[in-house]
């Protein structure tokens, strides 16, 4: 397998980044296609004080850590958060809570927030209280899906309350008081592909959700965090061969981010 030394239980792809398959989390295809481009633009950025809101299991932000960014972690869902300790690794210097601290207001250099915003009723809100915990100039980078025509059962699934067309999320987002420095439309082709798969995969779990009694909420939660289906490939999907694969798909993405092709957006702002 293409990895590196294990933390804890928690395994370090040397392709892939972080990832728990004994504990049903491993980094989806869709995300290490975003992942792609999220460190793509962090190139960039000298490590930092970066903070993640909506982290869930924070795969990326454990990456960053390790990196040198003083990272902060922040989601409401404790198993998510505790994924993320357990991803992380003991000895981590990434730190981890329940809630944004008022006493950060003004300290972050860097805000991340992927597939969240679709989550909140009142997204422009949010995004301007985000925009508080930013230095002057500070950037935010965050990730939501696209296109409201491909709505499906895996967005009722993660208890998502929209899509974003380009004018709406350019809109929400300096509505809340940024500037836009970099728009993509991220995925294509092959998160098209799982998109379809996956709509049929969640409609027959809402089928047996609707004989539970899990509130809208809890499949939020569990949305991110949540990979059951995709660690029962993992053996496979860590291979060399697949690794290969999937840093091609990266690529291969790549001439297509200035279409509206993909399925998901990725946005880079500045606060102003």
């Amino acid at each position: 397998m293409d990895r590196l030394t294990p933390s804890d239980d928690a395994v370090w792809h040397r392709s892939y980044g972080p990832a728990l398959p004994t504990h049903n989390w491993v980094p989806a295809p869709r995300y290490l296609l975003r992942r792609a481009r999220v460190l793509h633009h962090i190139a960039a950025i000298a490590p930092c004080r970066v903070v993640d809101i909506g982290c869930g299991p924070a795969a990326l932000l454990a990456e960053l850590a390790a990196k040198g960014f003083d990272a902060v972690g922040v989601d409401r869902a404790q198993p998510a958060l505790d994924l993320a300790a357990r991803l992380a690794g003991p000895g981590s210097p990434m730190r981890l809570q329940a809630e944004l601290d008022p006493d950060w207001r003004g300290s972050f250099d860097l805000a991340m927030s992927f597939e969240v915003i679709e989550h909140l009723e009142e997204d422009v809100q949010a995004m301007a209280e985000w925009r508080e915990y930013l230095r002057p100039g500070g950037r935010m980078i965050l990730s939501t899906p696209a296109h409201p025509s491909r709505w499906n059962a895996a967005d009722v699934w993660a208890g998502h309350v929209r899509r974003y067309t380009r004018t709406g999320l350019t809109e929400a987002i300096t509505s809340a008081g940024f500037t836009i420095e970099k728009f993509e439309c991220y995925g294509f082709p092959l998160a098209n592909v799982m998109e379809v798969l996956r709509a049929r995969a969640y409609g027959k779990a809402l089928e047996q959700a609707a004989k539970s009694d899990k509130s809208a909420d809890d499949l939020t939660d569990e949305s991110g965090s949540d990979r059951s289906v995709e660690s029962r490939f993992w053996k496979l999907f860590a291979s060399r061969p697949m690794a290969a694969a999937m840093g091609l798909a990266a690529q291969l993405q790549r001439p297509f981010l200035q279409t509206d092709l993909g399925n998901g957006y990725l946005v880079v702002a500045r606060k102003t």
